[in-house]
């Protein structure tokens, strides 16, 4: 079977309830692989061994579905579901350089294949190409009005992105943080973005405003549901070999205090407590002797609770939308499984 799709901006376009979730994701591999061919050399290279082969798309196909849910065109909106996924692709680059992770989705990290200096400059070029992606989606007839809202939201969600990253290098180490405080830096960092990626695909679509804030209250719910059950894949197991390809122990490495030893600390008995303390103060004990403080808490359940009441609030946003096969696919969209 050919998974290639031809998109057309004229009168033969295909209609919303016409895309299949199959079609949709090789639509958005095929621009990928056109937008960053393999036979670029220089950034250009850099930029594709950064990007290529796409991982999950979670951001890109929330755009897209949601366009698809109001009734927009896959081909007005998939320029800028691209360039999502290239600005998210930069702040990973960036993370791991910053954390010193020198593995990602499974393979050497972009600073450890290429240099740090080139990495920087790499992710630096993948946050602008959203610019691009705006100008890209205007080409195609999507009105002057829509892009403008969309470059509103965007620069939003990205300001409000650097203040989530910069309050989640503050609460470093601190075990005794308020779960209320990790939880505004955690919709800074995460669900701002996941919040951005629904609104600028309704947008896009022609929502009108309902539409469009129901479809903004779907994507900050999912984001801090996703945020939550990711917190919690380091210590599925115990196992340090791997984090969504990258290493297990990167939070506790960097002192991280994410949503589950935060819950645990809060738990625990005074050597539970040491322990834990221990862990984020780089005299780390071992991931299994973290996890079980975790599982003995209650501290992974609880947080499972957290993501899962997050995730159903998400879901009934989308009631107010009309029954489609694009909503569907929003209310299915996955998320980690710890």
């Amino acid at each position: 079977m050919n998974n290639h799709v031809v998109l057309s901006a004229g009168p033969a376009a295909r209609e919303p309830h016409q895309w299949s979730p199959e079609e949709v994701d090789a639509a958005l591999r095929d621009a990928f692989a056109e937008r960053w061919p393999a036979t670029l050399d220089g950034l250009g290279r850099v930029q594709r061994y950064a990007l290529i082969p796409p991982g999950k798309l979670v951001r890109p196909l929330l755009t897209v579905w949601s366009a698809l849910a109001v009734g927009g065109r896959l081909e007005h909106v998939l320029p800028v579901a691209v360039g999502s996924e290239a600005a998210h692709t930069a702040s990973l680059v960036h993370d791991d350089i910053i954390d010193g992770d020198a593995i990602r989705r499974s393979r050497p990290a972009v600073h450890i294949a290429f240099g740090a200096e080139p990495a920087i400059i790499a992710g630096n070029s993948l946050l602008i190409e959203f610019l691009g992606a705006l100008v890209r989606v205007a080409d195609r007839g999507v009105p002057p009005q829509a892009v403008l809202e969309t470059m509103r939201i965007a620069a939003e969600a990205g300001a409000a992105a650097c203040r989530g990253a910069y309050d989640e290098l503050a609460l470093a180490g601190r075990l005794d943080c308020p779960v209320e405080t990790y939880l505004t830096m955690a919709h800074g960092k995460t669900a701002v973005f996941t919040r951005a990626a629904c609104e600028s695909g309704a947008v896009l679509g022609g929502a009108d405003p309902e539409q469009a804030a129901a479809l903004a209250a779907f994507g900050e719910r999912y984001g801090m549901a996703f945020q939550i059950r990711d917190d919690m894949l380091a210590y599925r197991t115990g196992d340090a070999t791997s984090k969504n390809g990258k290493p297990a122990d990167s939070d506790l490495r960097n002192r991280r205090p994410t949503l589950p030893l935060l819950l645990a600390y809060q738990r625990g008995d005074g050597q539970q407590r040491r322990t834990l303390r221990r862990a984020l103060t780089r005299r780390a004990p071992s991931l299994q002797q973290v996890h079980q403080i975790l599982h003995d808490t209650g501290a992974l359940a609880r947080a499972r609770h957290m993501a899962d009441q997050y995730w159903i609030r998400a879901r009934q946003a989308l009631d107010r939308l009309p029954p489609s096969r694009a909503r569907a696919e929003l209310a299915a969209m996955p998320l980690p499984t710890p």
